[in-house]
């Protein structure tokens, strides 16, 4: 742990703790009662994008509070506010678009784990994590090695802030996979075991 690339692999999941064990599970946590929230007239693009602004918030207030960090030098704090805007601009629509794949439903008023349940893991989702985890270190580490450590920093940064430029074209694919498995996920939300 005392190498630059697994500070920023520190940094993604400090940051992103909320993101990752939420938002992959974004359409479970209401598998109570998605079936009558499709029948009412709710877009998915306001679906989407409420959860989009739950997760970013957290992000935000994770970071702040995690300020605590800079004990430990500056890198160490950079590290997490470059995961956060990486989190943001790029996982929060990595964990929404994954999400629509996971069709368990979480029942919020057991005792049951959601975690634990097979159907949770499938490879569509493994194949999204890769991205999530692997692609920001990649970056760091070309531009740490390759100019300087503040080249990776800010090349992490900058492509979460890409990412958030392209945030309404991202949205029109998410929403097009969520409309695509939308009876999928109806019919494993009904199924009872």
């Amino acid at each position: 742990y005392e190498g630059p690339v697994w500070g920023m692999f520190a940094g993604i999941f400090v940051s992103g703790g909320f993101l990752f064990s939420f938002g992959q599970f974004v359409p479970s946590w209401d598998s109570s009662y998605y079936p009558l929230m499709m029948s009412q007239n709710i877009q998915y693009r306001e679906y989407i994008s409420s959860k989009w602004y739950l997760i970013v918030f957290a992000t935000i207030i994770t970071t702040l509070l995690s300020s605590f960090y800079l004990y430990f030098g500056w890198q160490a704090y950079m590290a997490i506010v470059v995961g956060a805007i990486y989190n943001i601009g790029v996982n929060s629509y990595l964990v929404l678009w994954g999400g629509a794949y996971i069709k368990t439903p979480i029942d919020l008023t057991s005792n049951k784990k959601a975690f634990g349940d097979k159907q949770a893991f499938n490879i569509k989702t493994m194949l999204l994590t890769i991205p999530k985890l692997v692609l920001p270190l990649i970056v760091f580490a070309a531009a740490y090695y390759l100019i300087s450590p503040l080249a990776g920093y800010l090349a992490v940064a900058l492509s979460g802030i890409l990412g958030y430029v392209f945030k309404e074209q991202v949205f029109k694919l998410i929403e097009k996979i969520y409309k695509k498995e939308k009876y999928k996920t109806l019919l494993a939300y009904k199924q009872t075991s």
